[in-house]
């Protein structure tokens, strides 16, 4: 299709990909890395969208990510955070305050996206006319919002007293079994509503591996990232985004999932008696460690 961008007929390809599509692998389909996107959301279903615990895949077989427990909701929060445009529909009959809500928590999710409120498919795509056909610069994984807060950039758009994204930084590794009793008690909601969470961690009982953190809704990853000396200086380094949050208790209830002076004093070889009731990874070397593009 074309469209109208300064005077000029500027050449645009609309691809149709549904939630099956993992977005990040676009970037080498279409050869264009910095590929505007534009993400369709339903605002009458996007919290639950983002809460889903059902997998991609009813059928995948054994240690087929797809089959994973919270799969949909996982690919719904990759789908926002790569987006350049961000368009709830069936939004009319909203509360204002569900409204602000909703779309401060896009804006939080994928701080350099514009979020509006679709009118319809042609207005949603001539609201990409004033940037470049090619997108930003950044790639679609640049582009999420705990990339942004890892790097101290983050400052979404639209904001909404209730949403806030939160930045969690320590040097001590955590002990596995706090860390699960951690997990359970953030999910509780007692603290307010984690809805996205992402970043680096590491285990004392798996010490000299880097972790990727994941967690969307109720579902949670922690998985091998990267093991070299380079990665050797950080521990936890989390963004943490969603809906009432408190964040004094948050920090203090992951704090308490830390090596105590003690713990941390008997070094990787008292770490290692610790019970791990963590999923187990494979045996990981520096070479066998897949790693994300540099943030």
């Amino acid at each position: 299709m074309k469209i109208t961008h300064d005077r000029r007929d500027v050449e645009r390809f609309v691809i149709d990909a549904d939630i099956e599509v993992d977005v990040l692998h676009l970037d080498v389909v279409m050869r264009a890395p910095s590929a505007p996107i534009v993400c369709v959301v339903d605002a009458r279903h996007m919290l639950d969208d983002l809460r889903n615990p059902a997998p991609l895949s009813d059928t995948a077989a054994a240690g087929d990510p797809d089959g994973d427990v919270g799969g949909r909701a996982r690919r719904a929060v990759t789908l926002l955070e790569a987006a350049s445009l961000i368009c709830l529909v069936r939004w009319e009959r909203a509360e204002t305050a569900e409204l602000s809500l909703l779309m401060a928590l896009a804006s939080h999710l994928a701080p350099r996206a514009r979020v509006r409120l679709s009118r319809g498919p042609a207005e949603d795509l001539q609201a990409l006319a004033g940037s470049s056909p090619h997108g930003d610069e950044s790639t679609t994984l640049e582009r999420s919002g705990w990339v942004h807060a890892l790097n101290d950039e983050h400052d979404p758009y639209m904001t909404d007293p209730r949403v806030s994204t939160l930045r969690y930084e320590r040097l001590r590794p955590f002990h596995p079994t706090r860390l699960t009793c951690a997990l359970d008690e953030i999910d509780s909601g007692r603290h307010g509503t984690v809805m996205r969470s992402a970043g680096f961690c590491r285990l004392a009982t798996r010490a000299g591996i880097l972790a990727r953190w994941d967690q969307v809704g109720s579902a949670m990853w922690i998985d091998p990232q990267d093991a070299s000396m380079e990665a050797s200086l950080t521990a936890q380094d989390l963004a943490l985004t969603g809906i009432d949050l408190i964040h004094r208790t948050i920090m203090s209830t992951l704090d308490a999932a830390l090596l105590s002076d003690a713990e941390l004093e008997a070094g990787p070889a008292g770490w290692a008696r610790f019970d791990d009731p963590l999923p187990e990874w494979p045996r990981v070397t520096d070479d066998s460690v897949p790693r994300d593009p540099p943030i």
